[in-house]
């Protein structure tokens, strides 16, 4: 009888220290399910953010692409008006002759 005792004794032992156990380990895993929803709600506000400076990167790459047609149109007007002035002049030279 005693043995018997004995052994239900260190039955309820081993179950209060697995008790014990689990009850560390769900605490645990309620710290990560936090952690885990801390990190997406970080994750969403940086992809916002990636997509923010998305955002303005494509209003600068446009506002550059524009600038560049603005100043290739000014080099063009340049070149335009150099050869007018070349003709005129050669018009110029041929009324004087």
């Amino acid at each position: 009888m005693k043995e018997i005792q004995k052994v239900i004794a260190e039955i309820e032992m081993k179950v209060a220290k697995m008790r014990t156990a689990l009850m560390h380990v769900r605490t645990e895993n309620d710290s990560l399910k936090t952690e885990v929803r801390q990190l997406h709600e970080k994750l969403s506000q940086r992809e916002q953010e990636v997509q923010d400076f998305q955002k303005k990167y494509d209003i600068l790459k446009h506002q550059q692409e524009q600038s560049q047609l603005v100043v290739n149109s000014q080099k063009d007007n340049g070149a335009q008006i150099d050869a007018l002035v070349r003709e005129i002049d050669d018009c110029i030279g041929r009324l004087k002759a």
